[in-house]
């Protein structure tokens, strides 16, 4: 069991939840009696602050599962093809964009030789999330670090719509609002649509845990 990613990312999840219920208790509720002018920019602002807490979470709780995984100091090639690939375009930039300059080519087989000489290397925390996290960019994550990927229809979101149906709002919403666009009439954001994409989010934060803890128990992270 490890103990320190399960009691870390079970807080790192609580902290959020606690977050998102005041972002709908302040905007919401009566409680502040926000005038219709401030209700409306609040409540239009209410989606790219969820996602904004949404990919945060992400980079957060794969940072953690990666420090269970580095503090185990396996050797790289002991790890899933998976994770030593995205090791190693990490690492080198170059294996997506191979350079041209004979000086470039002399540093990057140097940089790879280095590399190589040691057998344990630490996984970087880091992760891409696109700055656009929906399910196919969370499964690409996922499958990633050999973790299972999800389904179009998941669960809760199977009926009437999907998973994947659920997330495209989603992000059409925040990007709209993220880049300045104008919301058509069907797009206000009352309570009730805050509420449906709070619950896909905190649903997906435990999911994904479960997840990670899972593989980290299970050993899946390692070779096959």
């Amino acid at each position: 069991m490890n103990f320190e990613f399960e009691g870390k990312s079970l807080i790192l999840i609580e902290q959020r939840t606690a977050v998102i219920t005041e972002i709908e208790r302040t905007i919401f509720t009566r409680q502040y009696n926000l005038i219709p002018k401030h209700y409306k920019i609040f409540s239009t602002n209410s989606i790219p602050m969820l996602y904004a807490i949404w990919e945060g979470f992400i980079q957060n709780i794969f940072g953690l599962y990666i420090d269970g995984i580095n503090s185990l100091q396996l050797p790289l090639f002991d790890l899933h093809e998976s994770i030593v690939i995205y090791c190693m375009e990490r690492k080198f930039r170059q294996l997506k964009n191979y350079p041209q300059d004979t000086r470039r080519k002399i540093n990057y087989i140097n940089n790879m030789r280095a590399f190589y000489a040691n057998e344990y290397r630490e996984l970087p925390r880091v992760i891409d999330t696109q700055s656009n996290v929906g399910l196919e960019v969370l499964n690409k994550l996922l499958l990633q670090f050999n973790i299972d990927k999800y389904p179009d229809y998941w669960q809760d979101y199977s009926h009437p719509v999907s998973l994947k149906d659920t997330f495209k709002l989603f992000l059409r919403l925040r990007n709209k609002v993220a880049h300045g666009g104008e919301l058509l009439p069907d797009d206000s954001i009352n309570r009730d649509e805050y509420q449906r994409f709070k619950k896909l989010v905190i649903d997906l934060m435990y999911d994904i845990r479960d997840k990670m803890l899972n593989n980290l128990n299970n050993s899946k992270f390692k070779r096959l």
